[in-house]
C-alpha cells in the first residue's frame, strides 16, 4: 500500500507547474505624469499600475509620460535627469519592459518576477507612504528590463496579497 502511494506521488510531480524566476537585466526609477480624474468623473475601470511595453510604439508612449523638467519650486525648473529621457535603445525582439507606477513619492519596488507555463507573475511592493505633500498628477515609477515574453502578465501586490487583472 505504501509503495502504491509513493509511486502515485512521484508520478504526479511532473504535472506540477514549475515557475522559474526571471532575471532583471536593467532598472530605472523616476517621476512620471499620472493624470487623475476629477471628483464625480470616475473611470469605468481602475487602470492597472503595471505597464507592459513590448514594442517601440509603446516605449515612446511610456517615455512621453516622463516630465522633461524636475518638480521644483525654482523658476525655471531644472531639466529632469531621468536616464530614460535619453531614450536608451531597447531591443524589443529580445526584451520586454515592465513599468510600475504609483501616485505617491515613494517608489514601488519589484520584489520577484516569475515565469510559469501560461503567465508571468510580477510581485511588487508599495512601501509605506509617509504624510507629505506631493504634486498633483505626478507619481513615481520603477521600470525593469526582462527577457522577452509574450505571455500574459499578472500583477501581485505583496502588501495587499492579491492578484490584479492582466495588463495589456
Amino acid at each position: 500500500m505504501m509503495i502504491r502511494i509513493g509511486v502515485l506521488l512521484l508520478s504526479g510531480l511532473p504535472l506540477v507547474a514549475v515557475a522559474e524566476e526571471v532575471v532583471i537585466q536593467k532598472t530605472w526609477r523616476g517621476i512620471i505624469f499620472l493624470p487623475r480624474t476629477f471628483p464625480g468623473k470616475a473611470l469605468k475601470a481602475k487602470p492597472s499600475p503595471l505597464k507592459v511595453v513590448r514594442d517601440a510604439k509603446g516605449y515612446d508612449e511610456f517615455l512621453k509620460l516622463i516630465p522633461k523638467k524636475q518638480i521644483s519650486r525654482t523658476r525655471p525648473a531644472p531639466p529632469n535627469t531621468d536616464p530614460l529621457l535619453k531614450k536608451p535603445p531597447v531591443d524589443f525582439t529580445r526584451h520586454t519592459l515592465l513599468a510600475i507606477s504609483r501616485p505617491s513619492m515613494t517608489r514601488p519596488v519589484f520584489k520577484k518576477i516569475t515565469e510559469g507555463e501560461k503567465d508571468v507573475v510580477v510581485s511588487v511592493e508599495f512601501p509605506r507612504e509617509f504624510p507629505a505633500a506631493h504634486p498633483i498628477h505626478i507619481g513615481t515609477y520603477t521600470a525593469v528590463l526582462i527577457p522577452k515574453s509574450d505571455k500574459s502578465v499578472q500583477l501581485r501586490l505583496i502588501e495587499l496579497g492579491r492578484k490584479q487583472k492582466p495588463a495589456k
